[in-house]
């Protein structure tokens, strides 16, 4: 069957798989599950690209779709993550960003076979609909991440390692 093109399906791609996202090749470097206590599941990629960029790839199956955030960590001080949780609002990069969705989950890293970490994730959007994700692990340590949601027909290029 030539000129044949394998299909991937993006909630079950392996450590090692490459893929073209906006402009870049990434490559799957590890692998994490969330688990976010009744409302679903969703599947982590922790990318790099060939320029040793970091990147994240969140993959979420909905009723048969695909709900799909590229992002990347970016740093604030804690008393704004803090402040943004307990206002709803922030402003980074000179736009303004407000809560519209928060989960209490667990999240575990696959790759390096880690235990269970609870955390709660909340979810701040701008006009643009970009996200501003803070989460918060409840040990007085927060991450934060910018991206966007992306279409499936973005990952272009998909390889088996």
């Amino acid at each position: 069957m030539f000129g044949k093109k394998e299909i991937f399906k993006l909630d079950k791609l392996k450590e090692g798989f490459t893929f073209k996202l906006k402009k870049a090749i990434w490559r799957i470097s590890e692998i994490a599950e969330y688990d976010w206590n009744g409302d679903g599941r969703s599947i982590e990629y922790i990318l790099k690209s060939e320029k040793s960029e970091e990147a994240f790839l969140e993959v979420e199956v909905l009723k048969g779709d695909y709900e799909i955030y590229f992002s990347k960590a970016i740093s604030l001080d804690d008393y704004i993550l803090r402040d943004a949780i307990n206002t709803e609002e922030v402003i980074v990069f000179n736009d303004q960003f407000f809560l519209e969705e928060h989960y209490k989950g667990a999240y575990k890293n696959l790759t390096n076979r880690g235990s269970w970490e609870n955390l709660k994730s909340y979810m701040f959007y701008n006009k643009s609909d970009d996200v501003l994700t803070i989460e918060d692990w409840g040990d007085g340590k927060y991450e934060v991440f910018y991206g966007e949601e992306i279409k499936t027909k973005s990952i272009k290029k998909i390889t088996p390692n």
